[in-house]
C-alpha cells in the first residue's frame, strides 16, 4: 500500500485552514476605491462676437475661441484671423475677419521723419544735420475680403512695427527772401519767367537747373548745395541775388537771354 507524501498533505491541510479563516481569498473587508472626479460644465456667459465688423451676443459655456465660436455657430472657413487667438482662453469679446484668400505678408519701410530746428548760427538757406534719421520697418498683411457692400476687395487685414523709426533732425540756418539792396527791387519773377517758364524744378539737359537755370558750378559758388531745381523757391531766388551781388551787375554773362526781364 501506498503513503500519501507528508508534503502534499501539509499542503491540503494548509489550504484548508486558509480557507475557512478568511485570508487571502479576498473573502476580508478592503478600502473602498475613491470616487472618480465630477466633471462639471462652466456656467453659460455672455460673450461679444464681431465678425467682419458685424456684432453679436451670445451666451456660451465654451472656455476657448475655438469652442465659443463653434457653439454661436460661426462658421470660419479655410483662411481668417481671429483675436485672441483661436486656442486661447476666449474672455468676453471676440473679433473675427474672414478672408477669401490666403494672406500674403510683407514687410514695408517706415520713412523716418524730418524734423527741422532753427539755429541762427547757420549761414542762410544752410543745414545741418544734427542726428541722423533711420527708417523703421513694419509686416503688413494683405488678403482678399468683402467690403461693406458685399464686393471683392484686397486689403490691409494686419500690421505690426517691428522697428520704430528713428526721426531725423536738420538745424537749418535763417531763410531770407531777399539779399536787400538794388537787387531786391528788380523783377525776378520775370527773369524765372523767361528762364524756366516760371517752374521751380526745370531742369535743362544741358546741365542747367530750377527757376533762373543755375549750372551746378555756379550754384555752389553762391553758396548752394545739391541740385537747385531740388531748392525752394524762396532759396533760389535769394542766390540768384547773390550772384547778380557778386557780378557786380553785369547779368548779361549769366542770362545773356532773359536778364533783360529783370528791369521789365
Amino acid at each position: 500500500m501506498r503513503r500519501t507524501p507528508a508534503l502534499a498533505l501539509t499542503a491540503v491541510l494548509l489550504a484548508a485552514s486558509t480557507s475557512a479563516c478568511g485570508g487571502d481569498d479576498g473573502g476580508g473587508s478592503r478600502p473602498a476605491a475613491a470616487d472618480a472626479p465630477k466633471v462639471t460644465t462652466p456656467p453659460a456667459r455672455q460673450v461679444t462676437i464681431t465678425v467682419d465688423g458685424r456684432t453679436t451676443t451670445a451666451m456660451t459655456t465654451g472656455t476657448t475661441v475655438r469652442e465659443v465660436l463653434t457653439q454661436a455657430g460661426v462658421q470660419l472657413g479655410r483662411y481668417y484671423l481671429v483675436k485672441p487667438k483661436i486656442d486661447e482662453p476666449a474672455g468676453n469679446a471676440v473679433k473675427v475677419r474672414l478672408l477669401l484668400s490666403k494672406p500674403v505678408t510683407r514687410t514695408l519701410k517706415i520713412q523716418a521723419p524730418v524734423k527741422r530746428k532753427t539755429n541762427s548760427k547757420l549761414g542762410p538757406w544752410s543745414q545741418r544735420t544734427a542726428r541722423k534719421g533711420r527708417d523703421g520697418l513694419k509686416v503688413v498683411m494683405t488678403a482678399y475680403v468683402r467690403d461693406k457692400k458685399g464686393k471683392k476687395v484686397k486689403a490691409v487685414v494686419a500690421e505690426k512695427i517691428t522697428r520704430k523709426p528713428v526721426t531725423q533732425i536738420l538745424e537749418v540756418g535763417p531763410q531770407p527772401a531777399s539779399v536787400g539792396g538794388t537787387a531786391a527791387g528788380l523783377n525776378w519773377a520775370g527773369l524765372a519767367k523767361c528762364e524756366s517758364g516760371g517752374r521751380p524744378n526745370a531742369v535743362n539737359p544741358a546741365g542747367y537747373y530750377g527757376l533762373y537755370q543755375f549750372s551746378l558750378q555756379t550754384w555752389g559758388s553762391v553758396g548752394g548745395t545739391g541740385l537747385p531745381s531740388n531748392a525752394s523757391p524762396a532759396e533760389q531766388t535769394y542766390r540768384a541775388q547773390l550772384l547778380y551781388n557778386k557780378v557786380q551787375g553785369r547779368w548779361q554773362g549769366q542770362w545773356p537771354n532773359c536778364g533783360r526781364f529783370l528791369f521789365s
